[in-house]
């Protein structure tokens, strides 16, 4: 980007010094020519394409994040319950807490609200989408 504006900048001295010079002489001004430019940044298409690729990036979140929310609980192996669960006994635990010891859940990562997030690009691409809809309707 620095590069493309130190070049506009270098091509318009150029300019200027070459109208400057057909002053001095008293000849006729050089045309000013426009930079080429690219399409326009708010066509339809674009607008689409735009909506499009936000939509889909917010749903990847979604699911990424969302199953990575809902595999991270893992439960501990049989054994490794039914030594906890014979030791608590030992040491006198209820009934009702050697079952929680047996039915037990570790919590390795973070909450299946985290997929949430991908919420945010996805309101961007359907604005986008809602924009193009809306354009093509009118024109």
């Amino acid at each position: 980007m620095l590069a493309s504006l130190a070049a506009r900048y270098k091509q318009r001295e150029l300019q200027h010094r070459e109208r400057m010079a057909a002053v001095e002489k008293g000849a006729a001004l050089p045309a000013l020519e426009e930079p080429v430019r690219g399409p326009a940044p708010y066509n339809p298409r674009t607008l689409l394409l735009r909506g499009l690729i936000w939509l889909f990036i917010g749903i990847g979140i979604l699911v990424s994040f969302g199953g990575i929310a809902m595999y991270s609980y893992r439960q501990p192996p049989a054994w490794e319950r039914v030594s906890q669960a014979n030791e608590a006994k030992q040491h006198g635990a209820s009934d009702e807490q050697i079952r929680a010891i047996m039915n037990e859940r570790y919590d390795n990562g973070p909450p299946a609200a985290i997929g949430l997030i991908g919420l945010i690009p996805m309101g961007v691409g359907l604005a986008y989408v809602i924009t193009w809809l809306t354009e093509r309707r009118a024109g």
